[in-house]
């Protein structure tokens, strides 16, 4: 009977191994929780500050957009006058530039103002646009056939979002800043474009500075005057 009892006793694992081996187990537990915390901090911050420097990149990318604009001289066969094209509106930006998203240029690039449901988008569309007519570029804003092109979402979810443009008013000889500015009407691109946005109720301006301003083509319609 004892011997049947030491038998049996030797199979099993006394208190203090049995604590031991809870102890290693809790401390491999402990060790894999916190590796695996330190490694979803790590991956948050990479992803945190890629999509930080992915903004960033936007900003700077369309900033440079708006400056390469280019003074697209188009003829108005109902004015029989030559001006650059750019039309600039409370919810779009129409201009030429020199600094396409894609390969080809130049580019007609339009900024919309799209509704949503949770607010406002910044929408980015670009068409190759070659030797385009006034007809031609009016055709393709009106059916927004800009919107075959490359595009692609500014920004999203806004609260609100406004252009503003600051030019020379040849009327009144001074700058100022506009609420719409037309190159049919001022007869040169505006010298600012401010894009004005709140997001997550803080207020953000993005200016893009318009560095072409080609004075000499204002006598084109001396030299090029159609009949």
């Amino acid at each position: 009977m004892n011997l049947k009892r030491k038998k049996f006793y030797e199979k099993g694992y006394t208190l203090i191994e049995v604590l031991l081996a809870s102890l290693i187990f809790s401390v491999m537990v402990y060790l894999a929780t916190f590796a695996l915390d330190q490694g979803l901090k790590q991956y948050q911050g990479i992803l945190q500050r890629g999509l930080n420097f992915w903004e960033d990149a936007k900003i700077l990318w369309l900033q440079r957009s708006l400056s390469s604009s280019l003074d697209y001289y188009v003829y108005d066969e109902r004015k029989k006058w030559w001006y650059p094209f750019f039309k600039g509106r409370v919810d779009l930006i129409a201009y030429v530039s020199l600094a396409p998203f894609s390969q080809e240029s130049p580019v007609l690039v339009v900024l919309k103002k799209e509704n949503t449901e949770k607010g406002y988008n910044l929408v980015y569309y670009e068409l190759p646009v070659f030797t385009s007519t006034l007809k031609e570029i009016e055709n393709i804003l009106a059916f927004e056939e800009y919107k075959k092109g490359v595009s692609f979402v500014f920004f999203k979810d806004l609260e609100s979002l406004n252009f503003k443009y600051y030019g020379y008013d040849r009327f009144r000889k001074f700058y100022d800043w506009f609420s719409e500015f037309e190159g049919s009407k001022f007869l040169q691109l505006p010298s600012i474009v401010k894009i004005e946005y709140i997001k997550e109720g803080n207020r953000n301006f993005l200016y893009g500075i318009i560095n072409v301003q080609n004075f000499r083509k204002s006598f084109y319609n001396e030299f090029y005057l159609k009949y």
